[in-house]
């Protein structure tokens, strides 16, 4: 298998499991915000590990009744910053 085709494979596994989680109550998808609840559903974590995840890489996230709401686009940016 080449790279090309893991890469695809990939993306097509993550834009899945993304669509069936924003199904999820929580789940924002026409704006690209997700609760804490699914965030950590999508990285097989406890919430309450997400959030402290969330606290260490400060990004960005707001209030919304008791749920926490992350944008994807912040988020995946804050993860670009981190790895370099």
């Amino acid at each position: 298998m080449t790279e090309s085709n893991t890469h695809i494979e990939s993306d097509r596994f993550a834009f899945e499991l993304v669509a069936n989680l924003a199904k999820s109550p929580g789940a924002f998808p026409q704006t690209g915000k997700y609760s804490s609840k699914i965030w950590a559903q999508l990285f097989g974590m406890t919430e309450k590990n997400f959030k402290e995840l969330l606290k260490e890489t400060r990004i960005p996230y707001f209030k919304f009744g008791s749920n926490i709401i992350v944008d994807a686009q912040d988020f995946w940016s804050g993860q670009t910053h981190r790895e370099v």
